[in-house]
């Protein structure tokens, strides 16, 4: 596919994350054990053989850069072409809820202007999938369309993020008739948010959104020109996780200790790369009880994990307990603590004999870097 570039555009609605999103973007949230949310969308496009791709990024981007690099650990460090990263167009966005947002491109366009691919391949930051890109072009071309977009069919999502999705109305032939926003009509299917067009069309849209002042590409290009384009629908069979808050942030990483959902997602198709980082394997200490539970490198167990991931050099004292939880990088766990529901971040210290059990089904979130003691709220 290198006659396709990429890009990987970020999601606007960061408050939805709560504290998660305090230190990074939304590109940047750790996921899986040892993953963050864009490396996905970013090796789904370097297994498909495109090798210049850009990344637009809200201005909270240290975390991201840090874990991207020079674009090394997916091939992306290269003279010709590469690994871009691509500011966004304005730092507030308080009040924008742009599924996809053009001027954060048009904010870009000397990049864009600079490439001699003829198509373009757009995908959210926030996909969390293991596609074959080249099959979406095959079918692109077979149909001759003006823009193919990837959906999921019969995927549900949680009912706080039900009016962040983006629904599709199809006919016999896969050609799109309808696009809607936040309320899915009866037997919608759900946008992957993955766009192909030709770069060619994407300009015209840039410029004809220029005079309108209307720049979302999903609400004011899509939705009203399902007749005009040449719009397919191209469908993804496998394991999907739209990741649009925290809610749908833990229920898609808990996803990952079922098997099969693993199986899918990591080994059966390309692979998913991430920033390389050297460390020991994860220790396992005599009278730890490990259950049904994903470990990164790193960690030390003495106590009790069931039901939970847990990053890089996290730390597990004795005799304490953690169920049904997520431990983000370099968390250290003291003896006799409790964890019950929780989505603990990068760097936090909970002290011994500290117990956190969620009551609802929503988990408890410790923001970064905290210190927790008995009688936190």
């Amino acid at each position: 596919m290198k006659e396709v570039m990429g890009l990987i555009h970020h999601i606007k609605d960061e408050k939805a994350f709560r504290q998660i999103t305090k230190n990074r973007c939304v590109a940047a949230i750790h996921f899986g054990g040892k993953y963050r949310l864009v490396d996905f969308p970013l090796s789904n496009m370097v297994n498909a053989g495109i090798c210049n791709i850009g990344i637009v990024t809200s201005f909270n981007m240290r975390s991201l850069v840090d874990h991207l690099g020079r674009g090394e650990d997916w091939g992306l460090d290269r003279k010709q072409d590469g690994l871009f990263i691509l500011p966004a167009a304005s730092t507030d966005h308080t009040e924008n809820k742009r599924r996809m947002d053009l001027e954060d491109i048009y904010a870009n366009m000397d990049y864009l202007d600079h490439c001699r691919q003829e198509y373009v391949l757009i995908s959210g930051s926030n996909v969390i999938c293991n596609i074959d890109l080249r099959k979406v072009l095959a079918f692109h071309k077979k149909k001759e369309a003006d823009i193919t977009i990837v959906y999921k069919r019969g995927y549900r999502f949680l009912e706080a993020d039900t009016g962040r999705g983006t629904y599709l109305q199809a006919d016999e032939e896969q050609r799109i008739t309808a696009v809607t926003l936040g309320v899915p009509a009866a037997g919608s299917l759900v946008s992957m948010d993955i766009y192909l067009l030709k770069k060619s069309l994407l300009l015209t849209c840039i410029k004809e959104c220029l005079k309108t002042g209307k720049w979302d590409f999903v609400g004011d290009v899509l939705a009203a020109r399902t007749k005009q384009l040449k719009i397919y629908g191209y469908e993804h069979e496998g394991y999907l996780g739209i990741i649009n808050s925290w809610q749908s942030l833990f229920r898609h990483q808990m996803d990952l200790l079922d098997k099969d959902v693993l199986k899918e997602l990591f080994f059966s198709k390309g692979m998913i790369y991430t920033k390389t980082k050297d460390g020991p394997p994860a220790r396992h200490c005599e009278g730890s009880q490990i259950r049904n539970a994903l470990a990164s490198n790193g960690c030390i167990i003495e106590g009790s994990v069931e039901n939970s991931i847990l990053f890089r050099k996290v730390k597990i004292g004795r005799g304490a307990v953690v169920r049904n939880s997520i431990l983000m990088p370099k968390v250290e766990i003291d003896e006799d603590v409790v964890l019950d529901k929780v989505i603990i971040d990068k760097g936090v210290h909970v002290h011994k004999g500290t117990k956190l059990i969620s009551l609802c089904q929503d988990p408890i979130i410790i923001p970064k870097n905290k210190e927790i003691r008995e009688g936190f709220v």
